[in-house]
């Protein structure tokens, strides 16, 4: 019979601060984005709500996930296998940061706590390192209360029931780095590695329907578009913003809809101009009046 389990995927340093810091990499992105085929890109308005997309903490769960698991039982010897994966965030960061989750099968799961215990209780090294690392993440302190037991014969009992899975993923990634040194921070920093450079993930999009709604009117008209923008900022400054700089100033300067209308008229002009003067080329020459 099948035991299913919720490992944590522990290593990952989550969307605040750290490598996967998101609102960092989505702005370094997005300024990335000016040196490529689009050099006049803060010019809009609403580049502030560029990002990764909806979906990227998704994909990258996925990701992360999948490989976590893959790489556990490289390193023992398992066989879980991945059937979902979630994501925890918390409502601030002030002490956690977001977990990835792997939910995960094992056809004989006393048969595997029976492997990993007796791999690590026959081994006085791995031991010692097991034991040293349980103590002193779980050790109450000043500033810090615990709530897991910090005995690592405590814990030999404690993995035995399936419920315990706080334990059991703590336990398997001690195990995992006691026997890898530093191998899950380097995991981190491979999956963090390979979404950089082999996926579309890290390319900034516009996310609000306001800033999809102009990036289309950009891609048309481009600069047209930036040019019109440019100069409708300053003709609709709000008077007690005066002395702001424009780039504190400006995403109060514009009425998003006022503009979209000012803008279809300016392209209504520009088109009866480009006609206009159409109209006058293709007039008949007349002699002395050339």
């Amino acid at each position: 019979m099948k035991t299913k389990l919720e490992l944590e995927a522990l290593g990952f340093t989550g969307f605040y601060q750290g490598i996967w810091d998101q609102g960092e990499n989505e702005y370094g992105a997005t300024q990335m984005l000016k040196y490529g085929d689009y050099d006049d890109i803060e010019t809009l308005e609403f580049i502030e709500y560029w990002g990764f997309g909806e979906d990227y903490r998704e994909k990258v769960m996925k990701e992360y996930a999948e490989r976590y698991v893959e790489f556990v039982n490289d390193v023992l010897g398992t066989n879980f296998t991945l059937t979902s994966q979630s994501l925890w965030s918390p409502k601030e960061y002030n002490f956690q940061t977001d977990k990835v989750f792997c939910d995960v099968e094992i056809e004989d799961f006393d048969g595997l706590v029976d492997r990993l215990v007796k791999m690590v209780s026959t081994d006085l090294d791995l031991y010692n390192v097991m034991r040293k690392t349980i103590h002193d993440n779980h050790t109450s302190c000043s500033g810090f209360i615990s709530f897991m037991d910090n005995d690592i014969d405590e814990w030999f009992g404690l993995i035995q029931d399936p419920e315990n899975t706080t334990y059991i993923s703590y336990f398997i990634a001690y195990l995992v780095n006691a026997i890898q040194p530093g191998s899950l921070r380097q995991l981190n920093e491979d999956i963090y590695g390979y979404v950089s450079e082999n996926t579309d993930w890290h390319l900034p999009v516009p996310e609000t329907d306001e800033a999809k709604e102009e990036y289309q009117l950009y891609s048309e008209h481009r600069d047209t578009y930036t040019e019109f923008l440019k100069e409708y900022r300053k003709n609709h400054v709000d008077p007690t913003r005066q002395d702001w700089p424009e780039d504190d100033r400006r995403r109060y300067d514009v009425d998003w809809d006022e503009f979209k209308e000012a803008f279809s008229e300016h392209l209504e002009f520009l088109e009866a101009e480009r006609k206009r003067l159409e109209y006058l080329r293709n007039q008949p020459v007349i002699p002395g009046l050339e």
